[in-house]
């Protein structure tokens, strides 16, 4: 399941400048480029995601559909020689803050606003400096 489709695309530029970045010698947009680009942002998404969650998402956050159209029309651009200053934005903000979700600094919310479910929990233990070590026993 793609996290965007080319109709949400569609709503964040017109179909003319669509139809540039992916039609070599047509006027409508090329589906199949769109689906190309559509995949690769949902494979880079899915890469910092399965460190923290359990995948295919059951559902998808608005945040994660929100990146995949950032890096999807990143990608669409990276096709041609010009790329505005804030797509590149854009695409390193989105990349930034799927690091912080790989990190653990930052999580995704729901649709409904709950938690997404966590690949696993992680338990930290700690406790007091060891005593008796090897080293401490050495002239034994």
């Amino acid at each position: 399941m793609a996290y965007c489709e080319l109709e949400d695309i569609l709503k964040m530029m017109p179909p003319e400048d669509l139809a540039e970045l992916t039609a070599e010698a047509g006027e409508e947009p090329d589906p199949e480029v769109v689906a190309q680009a559509i995949a690769r942002a949902d494979s880079e998404i899915d890469s910092y995601l399965a460190v923290r969650y359990v995948l295919p998402l059951s559902s998808v956050p608005e945040r994660v559909k929100g990146l995949s159209l950032d890096l999807a029309i990143y990608h669409l651009y990276s096709r041609r020689s010009v790329m505005p200053e804030v797509r590149r934005d854009r695409y390193r903000d989105a990349v930034a803050f799927l690091q912080e979700v790989a990190a653990g600094r930052a999580r995704l919310e729901g649709p409904e606003g709950e938690p997404a479910p966590a690949l696993q929990e992680v338990a930290e233990v700690k406790s007091a400096t060891r005593t008796f070590s090897r080293g401490s026993q050495e002239d034994w």
